[in-house]
């Protein structure tokens, strides 16, 4: 099954999510957590396996949202 354009394929579990972002919001919060990170190594993970593979990413981005302190 052809994924939709809203849709993406998680690199780490397999499975298929539809966005909750533009590309656009997506290429900024890359380059603020990360850097600028070349094209070929660049991988689209789901919430759950971005929390599950960066945990201390995710406690950085909750303070910043002020979800916690």
């Amino acid at each position: 099954m052809a994924m939709k354009k809203d849709e993406y394929k998680c690199a780490k579990c397999g499975g298929v999510f539809k966005k909750g972002w533009s590309d656009k919001e997506t290429m900024k919060e890359m380059k603020e957590l990360w850097g600028n990170i070349p094209l070929e190594e660049r991988v689209i993970v789901c919430d759950d396996c971005f929390k599950e593979i960066h945990p201390e990413k995710n406690l950085e981005i909750a303070r910043k949202c002020g979800y916690i302190k």
